[in-house]
């Protein structure tokens, strides 16, 4: 038999003959012909994560140019989207079928860890770090024990996705709360390890326990995702150079740099200072989210800056402070200007259409709707437009307090909180997968005060069920609280929050009502994640 990068199912006695096995229940054929003692047969489990290993290392055996080679190390050697998405539903169909003679039927953690490897795949575009963070989870998984905190966090996580598509299956929610908790004691203990703290495989189960805060989001436990992102960033800081060894490694560090960022501007406290070293190791490795955040992960430090100097007695304040702080803050928001103007084009927006000027005022409509190449094209500019909101509002309470407000510094910075909050509001049709080619508002309805647009007058663009909702969260809960924009922009967006937030997602619940801290320089009453 010729290999052909499938996996043999067959017993290992036909395996070493290189003949069929028909994987006959308790022995196969041969065997029982031959009176051979048939051994039994893989796992399909441990099949379906040996072959993503064998195709990673296929491919990277296949590069062949110089240019291919930095590509490879790029991205890590890993497959395409099309291959993985077409291997995890075969995958998926085999196990969840039934049909392959099982003795047993899977158990619910057995099936909950296919869905979830399935699943989460599917929305995820190969510029994201996070496609290549969850295509190393087989290799790691099946390198791992039963008893490790990685196996126990991946058997959590996995439930949790499961249970929630599944909302009557208090089983599966419970044995997630289980296996979260278990793996929790499992991290305590590889953490007093000395070389398990230091581990990609430690590091990866802080992510993996985070990504459980952000699915369940328990409001009883609202500290729970800031915590987790605290240990990782303790752990980054731990391992020094050795988060740049591998491929692998400096993607975990620029995907938890993205998290400790969004963590630490909802509290205005600066971020490690590991994450702004060794520039020129992660430029390789970086995309353009990853280059706008290198910008952007120094917005913390002065919220926190600002914070301090307005806090002093006027009388107390070095003037010197003051001015150096506002040109940071104006040289960082030039930075962002720079960002957004070399940006590649296949990651540029296009502007739709542009609606027809508003007759009523008790409604709100955009004024112009954007479309994006893909929901996580959507998501890095709604960051762009919230941070460069951030820089503003550290830049108006600093020159106010310290009565350096001039007309002209006001009117610019209400130009530009304007311009952003139009943008936000410009993205979210496309964010919650409404048909853009189907624009359309009617007259009639603009005088209700109950009509929501575009959930009035749209269709969705397909029937995947995948939005980018989720990321909309944190940009509409910070544009609503920019002061000088309309009441009814304001109602629109608290308006769609609320919409989000029926359709079961619990993070828009909780800041449905909330004035953002963020904007007024103190800390936000739980940190969650909104990517």
């Amino acid at each position: 038999m010729v290999f052909k990068g499938k996996l043999s199912r067959g017993c290992e006695s036909c395996r070493k003959l290189h003949t069929k096995c028909d994987e006959k229940r308790p022995a196969c054929s041969r065997c029982v012909r031959t009176k051979r003692s048939c051994t039994g047969y893989r796992d399909e489990l441990d099949l379906m994560f040996r072959r993503a290993d064998v195709k990673s290392k296929e491919r990277s055996r296949k590069s062949g140019t110089k240019n291919h080679e930095q590509l490879s190390l790029v991205v890590g050697s890993k497959p395409s989207h099309d291959y993985t998405m077409m291997r995890a539903r075969e995958e998926s169909q085999f196990l969840l079928s039934g049909s392959h003679g099982r003795a047993l039927p899977p158990s619910k953690e057995y099936l909950a860890l296919c869905f979830f490897y399935q699943t989460t795949l599917e929305p995820l575009i190969d510029a994201d770090h996070i496609q290549y963070l969850h295509l190393q989870l087989p290799t790691l998984f099946s390198q791992c024990g039963a008893d490790s905190a990685l196996h126990l966090a991946t058997q959590a996580i996995s439930l949790a996705v499961w249970a929630k598509s599944r909302p009557n299956d208090m089983d599966a929610r419970h044995l997630s709360r289980t296996r979260y908790l278990q793996s929790l004691s499992a991290m305590k203990a590889a953490i007093r390890d000395a070389v398990k703290v230091k581990s990609d495989e430690t590091l990866y189960t802080v992510l993996l326990l985070s990504g459980y805060e952000t699915i369940t989001f328990d409001s009883e436990a609202l500290p729970a995702w800031g915590a987790h992102i605290d240990g990782a960033t303790a752990l980054v800081s731990h391992r020094g150079r050795e988060n740049f060894c591998t491929p692998f490694a400096c993607n975990m560090f620029l995907f938890i740099r993205r998290n400790t960022i969004q963590s630490q501007s909802q509290i205005s406290e600066p971020i490690d200072k590991i994450f702004d070293e060794f520039a020129e190791i992660l430029s390789p490795y970086e995309n353009v989210e990853d280059r706008l955040l290198s910008k952007t992960m120094h917005i913390p430090k002065l919220q926190s800056l600002a914070n301090s100097l307005i806090s002093r007695p006027t009388y107390a304040v070095d003037v010197n402070e003051v001015f150096e702080l506002i040109q940071a803050a104006e040289d960082i928001d030039r930075e962002l200007v720079n960002w957004a103007r070399q940006i590649p084009i296949n990651w540029s927006h296009t502007t739709v259409t542009r609606m027809a000027p508003q007759l009523s005022r008790s409604t709100f409509i955009p004024i112009q709707i954007h479309r994006y190449p893909h929901f996580y094209a959507a998501r890095v500019w709604n960051s762009y437009r919230v941070h460069r909101l951030i820089i503003q509002s550290i830049l108006f309470r600093v020159s106010s307090c310290m009565y350096l407000s001039t007309d002209y510094r006001q009117g610019r910075t209400e130009k530009i909180n304007r311009v952003m909050v139009d943008d936000v509001c410009a993205s979210v049709p496309f964010l919650l997968g409404y048909d853009l080619s189907e624009l359309k508002r009617s007259a009639d309805n603009l005088q209700d005060e109950n009509f929501l647009w575009p959930q009035s007058m749209m269709t969705k663009a397909g029937i995947s069920g995948h939005t980018g909702k989720f990321s909309l969260i944190w940009p509409l809960y910070i544009a609503c609280s920019v002061p000088s924009i309309p009441e009814t922009q304001r109602r629109w967006m608290r308006a769609q929050l609320g919409w989000i937030a029926e359709t079961g997602v619990a993070q828009a619940q909780s800041v449905l009502d909330a004035e953002s801290q963020t904007l007024m320089g103190g800390p936000e009453s739980f940190r969650f994640d909104c990517v």
